[in-house]
């Protein structure tokens, strides 16, 4: 249902229920990050390898890509808070079962609950300040949301570690048991009870799964090129899977009458073009960002603690940036500003690409810095934008492709720029030699390496440049843009 004036929430509720999936938003980004430092502890007490343990990661990370389209479409039909609440309940138990885990197969299926409850939390909180906040706080809405995310990665290895070493890894998920019941109590009594399920939709579960699997597939076969390598047989039984899959539930969904995606969204080529420069952007902020570590301590020579230091400069950029954006959101063009943070993005790259041997540390902190404001600057209106552009009935479901195709721009960000520094020195001269292990190479062989890097990062930044300045901000006298 589309919200109308007078429905809107305001003062302290306002800032209540902003609070509110702020708090959800960061629980479920802490969850992400946090065990990685403690892979070791963990896999001791279950008695398994670190390697094994890793897997509990990396099936909450295809939890997340399987199920945000498939919980942004619930929230549509069944209401955002019920959703909302529902999967704050999920993350309660599942957090608890995990750390009741006493093998590795328990860890593994408890993550999976607790990652559902995560989907379930994070892929209606933007369309849930859509729908409740008056237009002119979408923006700081938004950024609030988003701001919560970014500090729940950013806390996560130290919030993990310093869990393990005072109380034992278990907390590491029982600490989310309080936070996420004062959500649910709070959230009870404060968040709108004004969404009434759509009673004239149905949930389309047979399109939702096969959406699902193609979304999880497909994440698989970009993970797998970085694994095996591109011509495996791995990698291409996946890429067959990915392909079979986005067939059947493209071919399906055509069929039904209200589809659990709505391919026709990116008829909207404002809605298709926002999207695009979504993906391209965080393929840029995440996948270089992956090697910045190397680049820091290999090309220029600084110290695994200052660069454990510096490394955190980008998100904290990001993270103080938001706010501010927030309030620049709602008064002036999104799409200006998704520009702005784009162009920014390439800026320094640029930087980084002239100059990849030769900065000062102090010119690598402002270039990082840049890049964290950057990275501000283009997600806050971008969300806007993308959101903005979908029916005041599909916000959810946009929200939830939004998610999706976020998380799967990271992994291929990932992998794309591992392929692209590897690429370049295996055409190093040097490779012959140092093949088995690339960072072996001489410096300026692994130098060229960044610096192919940085230049693909400033091209895509470029392209999502043309791609949002192709957004348009959406018409509020027009029905049709989705705006209420």
């Amino acid at each position: 249902m589309d919200a109308v004036p007078g429905r809107w929430i305001s003062g302290r509720r306002m800032a209540a229920s902003t609070a509110l999936m702020s708090l959800g938003a960061l629980i479920s980004s802490l969850a992400v990050s946090s065990i990685n430092v403690s892979l070791t502890e963990i896999a001791a007490d279950i008695h398994t390898g670190t390697g094994a343990a890793s897997a509990s990661v990396i099936v909450y990370l295809l939890v997340l890509s399987g199920l945000f389209l498939f919980f942004g479409k619930l929230g549509d039909i069944w209401g955002y808070r019920r959703v909302f609440l529902a999967g704050t309940g999920v993350f309660v138990i599942g957090s608890f079962l995990c750390g009741m885990s006493d093998t590795l197969n328990e860890l593994i299926v408890f993550r999976i609950i607790q990652a559902t409850g995560a989907a379930m939390i994070t892929a209606v909180g933007p369309a849930f300040v859509m729908r409740h906040l008056p237009p002119d706080w979408h923006g700081r809405g938004l950024a609030y949301v988003s701001g919560a995310a970014v500090l729940g990665v950013i806390m996560g290895p130290s919030f993990g570690r310093a869990m393990t070493d005072t109380l034992g890894w278990e907390w590491i998920f029982f600490a989310n048991i309080p936070v996420g019941i004062v959500i649910l109590l709070a959230g009870w009594f404060l968040l709108p009870g004004t969404e009434e399920p759509q009673n004239g939709r149905t949930f389309d579960l047979p399109g939702a799964v096969l959406f699902s699997c193609a979304s999880v597939t497909l994440v698989l076969a970009i993970s797998s090129v970085h694994v095996f390598s591109l011509t495996d047989r791995i990698t291409a039984g996946f890429a067959l899977a990915t392909v079979a899959f986005w067939t059947l539930a493209i071919v399906y969904e055509s069929a039904v009458d209200d589809p659990a995606f709505e391919i026709a969204l990116f008829k909207n080529r404002h809605f298709a073009s926002a999207n695009i420069a979504y993906v391209l952007l965080k393929m840029v902020f995440n996948g270089p960002v992956f090697l910045f570590p190397f680049y820091l301590h290999l090309v220029l020579g600084w110290s695994y603690e200052l660069t454990s230091i510096v490394i955190i400069v980008p998100g904290a950029a990001m993270l103080l940036t938001c706010p501010g954006v927030g309030a620049l959101t709602d008064r002036y063009s999104a799409r200006v500003l998704s520009v702005i943070g784009a162009l920014g993005a390439a800026a320094a790259y640029l930087v980084f690409f002239a100059f990849t041997a030769e900065l000062a540390p102090a010119a690598v902190v402002i270039a990082l810095l840049f890049l964290g404001l950057a990275r501000g600057v283009f997600l806050v209106p971008n969300t806007k934008l993308i959101l903005d552009h979908s029916p005041g009935h599909m916000k959810g479901e946009a929200s939830g492709i939004m998610k999706a195709l976020g998380n799967t721009g990271i992994i291929l960000g990932i992998v794309v720029f591992q392929i692209a520094f590897s690429e370049t020195l295996l055409a190093g001269e040097a490779a012959a030699l140092y093949h088995h292990d690339p960072f072996t190479v001489p410096m300026p062989q692994i130098a060229a390496g960044f610096h192919a890097a940085f230049l693909l990062a400033a091209l895509l930044s470029l392209a999502a440049v043309f791609f949002a300045g192709k957004a348009r901000d959406a018409d509020a006298g027009n029905p049709a843009s989705g705006m209420p």
